[in-house]
């Protein structure tokens, strides 16, 4: 019922590699990856969130905001930077809403705008605007024209905040009323 034989056979080795084929293609991870790792909370207060995107990396570069917002001068100056900032490439939104401009700057944060522009009383007088960085919240003072360099160039990272805040100076608004 038994028989043996003795045969000589030559066979290849097959080797299998295992893999795993990602299905999802698409940006969308991409993003919830940037979203994730960009997103901090104040340390003195958790209730204010914001998203820490690199200046390069931000949709929006900058917000412009008028301190009065129904003011035909305001406008005026607001368009006219916005046309600068336009000309030199740098994205920018203007929020003229009635609210106050802690609460504007604190939407700007949340949206990821690395830096804030405020239009004043003093810019009127002399075109200087108040320049504010995201992440430290410190403010500088610079005339219009120097302000649209110094974005380019925080943009294109040429320069860092702590260079412009060592330049200009850090502003305090308290210093308009004793002048």
């Amino acid at each position: 019922m038994i028989s043996f034989t003795v045969e000589t056979k030559v066979t290849q080795e097959e080797k299998f590699v295992p893999h795993v084929i990602e299905p999802s293609f698409g940006i969308g991870r991409i993003i919830y990856c940037v979203f994730e790792h960009c997103f901090r909370q104040r340390a003195e207060d958790a209730q204010r969130v914001y998203f820490a995107f690199p200046p390069a990396v931000s949709p929006v570069k900058t917000s412009l905001l008028p301190l009065v917002s129904n003011s035909p001068e305001f406008r005026t100056k607001i368009q006219e930077l916005k046309k600068s900032l336009v000309r030199a490439g740098i994205s920018s939104k203007v929020d003229d809403s009635t609210q106050t401009v802690g609460r504007r700057y604190a939407r700007t944060d949340e949206c990821g705008i690395p830096f804030a522009v405020t239009v004043d009383n003093r810019t009127l007088q002399d075109q200087t605007v108040t320049l504010r960085e995201l992440h430290t919240m410190k403010q500088i003072r610079l005339s219009s024209d120097e302000m649209v360099t110094l974005l380019k160039d925080l943009v294109s990272e040429f320069t860092t905040w702590e260079a412009a805040v060592e330049k200009y100076g850090i502003y305090v608004a308290a210093e308009d009323t004793q002048e």
